[in-house]
């Protein structure tokens, strides 16, 4: 319950700050990439509806169609691959901006300074992507243990709740990882503070499936929103954010 309690807290303080007018500069970066993926979309969508091949003659229409065919899906795999080319740029290449935004966050209500330099953006850049290999491999790890089990057991009619639970699980872990690299706090640390709050980790990490999930809006969103609740959470875990009244007083002032 404290830790869905945590959760609520940090989503009322997210929304607040942005009904405020707070951080919506953070989304631009993500929002303004959707907009230039979409554009690419149609725009090779046109390219692709001029390269269909057509005749007169049905003998020659015979053999376009096995061109048109080909060519349909060299563009679908083209489309799949930016497709995930966008997502890997949102969620990973934009992160420097999370990290500022958790920082920000972060301060304004700790009253934290962190220093910022290009070292440092450099530094937390490589240790997030090492951080991302790290738990997609502990995830993958975790499913094919799971699906051994599974199949020995028969449990089959569980393996979308339990492969939804480990995927969850890890991208919490990757949004906490903002906040223990703020406090100086090891790689191994981030693992072992994920196992040690796994239900934090599999609700923050549903707040952000859930939001990824909305159409077009979900990708540059949900990171936002998972690091500011995250930042919110890590606190309260700590013990460094048990001054709500405070902070909800100072927030009202404002």
């Amino acid at each position: 319950m404290q830790s869905i309690n945590f959760h609520l807290k940090g989503l009322l303080l997210t929304f607040k700050a942005f009904a405020k007018g707070k951080y919506f500069w953070f989304l631009l970066p993500g929002v303004v990439t959707t907009m230039l993926y979409f554009w690419f979309n149609d725009y090779i969508g046109s390219v692709k509806d001029s390269s269909m091949l057509s005749s007169d003659y049905s003998w020659i229409n015979w053999f376009y169609g096995f061109l048109n065919e080909g060519l349909d899906k060299a563009f679908g795999i083209f489309s799949l691959l930016t497709e995930q080319l966008y997502i890997f740029f949102v969620l990973t290449i934009l992160s420097p901006f999370n990290t500022a935004l958790a920082e920000r966050f972060d301060s304004s209500f700790t009253g934290n300074k962190f220093e910022f330099n290009l070292l440092r953006v450099i530094n937390d850049f490589l240790r997030m992507i090492f951080v991302v290999i790290l738990l997609l491999f502990l995830e993958f790890m975790f499913i094919l243990i799971y699906w051994m089990i599974s199949g020995i057991f028969g449990l089959e009619a569980f393996n979308p709740i339990a492969y939804y639970i480990i995927t969850a699980f890890f991208i919490g872990i990757s949004f906490y990882d903002f906040a223990l690299e703020r406090y100086e706090i090891s790689v191994l640390g981030t693992i072992n503070f994920g196992f040690s709050n796994p239900l934090s980790m599999l609700l923050t990490g549903s707040i952000f499936t859930l939001i990824y999930a909305i159409p077009y809006a979900g990708v540059p969103i949900s990171p936002v929103i998972a690091v500011m609740v995250s930042t919110i959470v890590y606190l309260y875990i700590t013990k460094k954010l048990p001054r709500e009244k405070q902070v909800l007083k100072e927030e009202t002032n404002e």
